[in-house]
């Protein structure tokens, strides 16, 4: 008769899982993971369609990246009131504000069409948003997470990012062809609002401080800083993933629905690699990990040039968002690990305004190559433009921040960590 040890198995199911999904949990990581559950919920249902929704009321190519230009400067200049806030009133009230902004810029764009003038109160909301949420978001996650299990704690959040983008993108555009435009913005606000309930349930432990709004400006054109800037500019290839590429998706497939469906399929073949690309990265050398994620996401742009057809940019999708979990889950490992070991808001506001001017250069040049170059000819251009933007990343696996701290200040010390 065959024995089967039901125990080992278990003890083994268990010691697998352990290796996959950190088991150290903060509580306040935990209210993080829900909010950005249903948070990335939301954004995956409307964020693909928010290009396309520009480009349906007749905005031009160009007049769209002219758009995000405007946003990305506009956050440029208020990211340092941003770093000032969350210091003075806590990590998840940046957050929280930051979901209110959001929720006014979906009602700005379903206005639009009314007036011009919403187009402008749409760019406010979007930079404030921005400038409230992601310095509170970076900065709780690196206050609270824990060194040791820090890679699989980031693949936690991308898989959660991964499975909003399974269903997400469907959800949508099923709305959008129900109810249009307004239905599909109406669920994605009552969705943001809600996701803010797990940042309430329990008081936030924080300590105020204060940060001057020159400072960050200082440090960005630091010379001991500048192979960081150079690397973070290369995040305007992603200004081209988030408001070209649906474009181009929705202009292969047509509609909505055909839409959103494509990017579930390709995003539900991607998630099958990201809790073990999250373990290795808790293991392996980061460097390379970067190096070769690196090279990955700019083969992914390359290959853009040549798509044609649906099958075609299913698997350039698919290739394209499998290459950047795996750049993405090294490179916030080490900038977390880097801004507990130095200062944490000043770390993450580096990192937001270095990219912003990398999307705000990108933005500017696409503008430009869309005015000028025929459309079926811009595609390949801003794709290609994209692959050269990608490059950058490689400063970061020659001298990653994760081995190079500085010594934090006095004003930085807060302990578990740093403010």
């Amino acid at each position: 008769m065959l024995h089967v040890d039901f125990k080992k198995i278990l003890a083994g199911a268990i010691t697998k899982e352990r290796e996959f999904l950190p088991i150290h949990l903060p509580r306040e990581l935990k209210e993080l993971y829900l909010t950005m559950t249903m948070l990335n919920f939301a954004l995956a249902s409307g964020m693909l369609f928010e290009p396309i929704y520009l480009y349906t009321l007749r905005f031009s190519l160009s007049e769209i990246m002219l758009y995000y230009f405007a946003v990305y400067a506009l956050y440029f200049f208020l990211m340092p009131l941003g770093g000032r806030f969350v210091k003075r009133y806590g990590f998840e009230h940046g957050i929280i504000f930051g979901s209110l902004f959001l929720v006014a810029y979906f009602l700005f764009l379903l206005a639009i069409p009314f007036s011009p003038f919403f187009t402008v109160c749409a760019v406010v909301s979007l930079a404030m948003q921005k400038t409230f949420f992601w310095p509170g978001y970076h900065a709780d996650f690196a206050f609270f997470s824990k060194a040791e299990e820090r890679g699989r704690e980031v693949s936690i959040i991308a898989l959660l990012d991964s499975f909003s983008y399974i269903a997400g993108p469907l959800v949508g555009g099923v709305l959008i062809s129900l109810f249009g435009f307004a239905g599909l913005f109406a669920v994605m606000c009552a969705m943001i609002l809600l996701s803010n309930i797990p940042l309430m349930t329990t008081k936030e432990r924080f300590k105020p401080s204060t940060l001057s709004y020159s400072e960050p400006y200082a440090a960005l054109i630091a010379k001991e800083n500048r192979r960081y800037l150079f690397a973070y500019i290369g995040f305007g290839e992603e200004l081209v993933s988030l408001a070209v590429w649906p474009i181009f998706i929705y202009v292969t497939f047509t509609t909505f629905a055909n839409t959103g469906a494509a990017i579930t399929f390709s995003t539900l073949i991607t998630s099958l690699a990201i809790l073990y690309v999250g373990r290795q990265t808790d293991r392996a050398d980061r460097k390379k990990i970067l190096r070769i994620s690196t090279l990955l996401l700019s083969l992914s742009w390359v290959l853009r040039v040549f798509v044609r057809g649906a099958s075609a940019v299913i698997f350039a999708d698919f290739f394209s968002r499998t290459s950047r979990y795996l750049f993405a889950m090294p490179l916030f490992s080490g900038l977390y690990k880097h801004a507990t070991q130095t200062s944490i808001v000043r770390t993450v506001i580096f990192f937001e305004m270095a990219l912003t001017v990398g999307k705000m250069i990108a933005a500017a040049l696409l503008a430009v190559i869309f005015y000028y170059v025929p459309e079926y000819s811009a595609w390949n251009i801003a794709f290609a433009v994209a692959a050269m933007f990608s490059l950058l990343y490689f400063f970061l696996s020659r001298n990653h921040q994760i081995d190079t701290p500085r010594r934090p200040s006095e004003d930085d010390i807060y302990p578990p960590c740093k403010l």
